[in-house]
């Protein structure tokens, strides 16, 4: 059974940021338990966050297996309807549950 940070950030997302720094992360997100998919948007060239596993290590802390299987750590902030995560470059990225 997954656990309860798995859990919250099951379902699809939809990113609101239309900051161009956001440009590598797909215009819609759908999290299952232990794996995501990313799909662009219209338009859309490659995506860093294309399929693969992510988990939750707390409740600020998400790691995804991005488009180059690396496996990547971010301080989220998570709430039912929405998260929103800071990059390596400073680019703040929010996604709204769909």
């Amino acid at each position: 059974m997954a656990d309860k940070h798995e859990q919250s950030m099951v379902g699809t997302w939809t990113k609101t940021t239309a900051a161009a720094c956001a440009d590598k992360y797909p215009a819609t997100l759908t999290f299952q338990a232990g794996t995501y998919r990313g799909m662009r948007g219209e338009g859309q060239g490659m995506v860093w966050w294309d399929a693969g596993i992510y988990r939750l290590e707390d409740s600020n802390t998400l790691v995804v297996g991005t488009a180059t299987d690396e496996l990547v750590t971010y301080r989220i902030s998570l709430q039912p309807d929405r998260f929103e995560f800071t990059d390596s470059d400073d680019c703040l990225v929010t996604y709204r549950r769909a």
